[in-house]
C-alpha cells in the first residue's frame, strides 16, 4: 500500500493489556513508531495497562524507541510519548477493564491489544462480557492464540458473544515479513514464476528461521515452551499456508486442512556452550530459571507434507532454532533438474531465495562457455527497495486498514495446533532422541 494513496489523517487509540511487557517493548511500539513516520497525517495515543505500577511510561516509550532500530526523528517519538499513558489494571476484571476503555476517549479508531499470555487472554475475553466496548472497536490478538486445538476453539467462541469477526485481528507478525511478501508478490505479479508454482515443477521447500540468540533472560517462558510451540505452530505453518496459497485457488485454510507432518522427519536438539555471534553461551541446561530434566528443544526440524493436487508429492522442510552460527533465515524454492541427458556433470535444480530481508536470490544453472553439457552455478541476486516499516509497522497497518492478507484466518490456530500435537507427544515421550550441537555452531551433523 502506498501511504500517499489514503487519507490517514485520524486519531487512533491503542488500548493495550500487557503494555509494559517485553514484546510492547521491544516491537510494538517501535511498529507504531515507523508506521506515524510514513502516516504523518495520524496521531496514536498509547493507553497501556499491566498489573504493576510504571512510574513513567513516556518514558519507557522513548527508551523502547532509543533501543530499536527503527529510525524516527523527534517528532513521532515525541508525539508518541506525549500521548502515552499507563494504568495499574486487571485485565481479569470486568470493572477494570471498563474502567481502562472509559480513561481515555477512542478516537476515529480503536483497537484493544492482547499482548499477555493465553490463559490471561481467555479470562480476559470472559471479563469482556461484562465490558461496554467503544463502538467498532477491533480486538488485535497476538500469538500463540490458545494452548491447543479446543481452547483455540474456544476462545473464538467467545469473541464471537462480544464482537463479530470482522472487528477479530488474530496477530502474527511473521505474515508481515519480508520474505513471505516478496514470495507473494513475485508469484502473483510474473507469470514467469507462477507457471512453475506448482509440484510439476518444485522439488521441495525448505522454511528456515535459524537465530544466533540465546535464552535473552526469557527462561521461564522458553523452557515451559521450546522451539516448537514457540516458531512452528504459529509462525512457521502460518509462511507456509500463506506461501502455498499464493497465486492459487486454495486459501490459507485449504493448504492447513490438508497439511501433516511424517512422523520419521522429526529431529531435535538442545545446543551446549559455544561463542554464537560472538557472545559466550552457557550450556542451555545449564542457563538460569532451565530444568534440565525437561528436554526442552532448542532447534527443531521435521518435513510437512500438503496434500493438495497443486502441491501433492512436495515435501516442505520446516525448522528453527536457537544460538545457530551463521543463522539461515529464508523461503528457499527447489526446482527439480530438467533438459541436458544423463551424462552431463549433475547440478542441483535450481533455487529461488527469497531471505528475511529486501532481496531476492535466484540460484540457476547456465552453460559452460563452448561446453553446453557442462553446467556452471550463476547466483543472481538483487536488492529490492527497502521496507520503510517493519513488520510490527505492517501489523499496526494491517489492524486498521484490517487488511485480510496479513492476518490468521479464524480457524487456522486450532488446526495448526491440531497440526503440531502429534511432533509435542513424541518429543514429549521421548520418541524423537534429543540430539546436541554447541552454540554457535551449524547444529547437530547431519541435518
Amino acid at each position: 500500500m502506498n501511504p500517499t494513496s489514503h487519507d490517514h489523517r485520524q486519531t487512533v487509540t491503542f488500548y493495550i493489556l500487557g503494555g509494559a511487557g517485553d514484546l510492547v517493548r521491544r516491537l510494538l511500539i517501535p511498529g507504531m513508531a515507523g508506521y506515524l513516520r510514513e502516516y504523518k497525517g495520524t496521531r496514536i495515543n498509547i493507553v497501556a495497562s499491566g498489573r504493576s505500577e510504571i512510574d513513567d511510561y513516556p518514558q519507557l516509550v522513548r527508551d523502547s524507541l532509543a533501543e530499536s532500530d527503527t529510525e524516527v526523528d523527534d517528532r513521532v517519538v515525541d508525539s508518541l510519548a506525549e500521548h502515552a499513558s499507563f494504568m495499574v489494571s486487571d485485565a481479569t476484571d470486568p470493572a477494570e477493564l471498563q474502567k481502562l476503555l472509559d480513561s481515555q476517549e477512542p478516537g476515529d479508531r480503536s483497537v484493544l491489544y492482547f499482548a499477555l499470555s493465553p490463559a490471561v487472554v481467555a479470562e480476559a475475553v470472559d471479563a469482556l462480557a461484562g465490558v461496554t466496548l467503544p463502538e467498532g472497536i477491533v480486538l488485535a490478538m497476538e500469538k500463540p492464540f490458545g494452548e491447543d486445538a479446543d481452547t483455540a476453539r474456544e476462545l473464538n467462541e467467545k469473541l464471537w458473544k462480544i464482537t463479530d469477526e470482522e472487528h477479530i485481528f488474530r496477530v502474527d507478525h511473521f505474515n508481515c515479513e519480508t520474505a513471505l511478501s516478496n514470495l507473494v508478490g513475485l508469484m502473483g505479479a510474473n507469470a514467469i514464476f507462477s507457471a512453475g508454482w506448482n509440484s510439476k515443477a518444485v522439488e521441495s521447500i525448505e522454511i528456515v528461521y535459524d537465530e544466533s540468540l540465546g535464552l535473552e533472560g526469557r527462561a521461564e517462558f522458553y523452557d515451559n515452551n521450546g522451539a516448537v510451540r514457540d516458531m512452528l505452530q504459529s509462525h512457521l505453518l502460518q509462511v507456509m499456508a500463506h506461501a502455498l496459497a499464493a497465486d492459487t485457488d486454495n486459501t490459507v485454510t485449504d493448504i492447513l486442512a490438508a497439511t501433516n507432518i511424517d512422523p520419521d522427519s522429526l529431529r531435535r536438539a538442545r545446543y551446549t556452550a559455544g561463542e554464537a555471534d560472538g557472545e559466550r553461551l552457557p550450556d542451555y541446561a545449564q542457563e538460569e530459571g532451565v530444568d534440565p530434566e525437561r528436554g526442552t528443544e532448542t532447534l527443531f526440524q521435521l518435513t510437512a507434507h500438503v496434500d493438495t493436487d497443486r502441491w501433492r508429492g512436495v515435501p516442505v522442510t520446516l525448522r528453527s532454532g536457537k544460538a545457530l552460527g551463521n543463522p539461515r533465515r529464508e523461503i528457499a524454492i527447489c526446482y527439480r533438474r530438467e533438459g541436458y541427458p544423463e551424462e552431463t556433470e549433475l547440478q542441483p535444480g535450481s533455487r529461488l531465495i527469497f531471505p528475511f530481508t529486501d532481496e531476492v536470490v535466484l540460484e540457476a544453472n547456465v552453460s559452460d562457455h563452448g561446453y553446453s553439457h557442462n553446467l556452471q552455478r550463476a547466483t543472481l541476486r538483487t536488492e529490492l527497495v527497502p521496507s520503510k516499516l517493519t513488520a510490527y509497522g505492517r501489523v499496526v497497518r494491517a489492524i486498521l486498514d484490517l487488511g485480510e492478507t496479513a492476518e490468521v484466518p479464524a480457524d487456522a490456530p486450532a488446526r495448526a495446533w491440531e497440526i503440531v500435537e502429534p511432533v509435542l507427544t513424541a518429543f514429549a515421550n521421548d520418541e524423537v532422541p534429543l540430539e546436541e550441537y554447541p552454540a554457535g555452531s551449524a547444529g547437530p551433523e547431519g541435518w
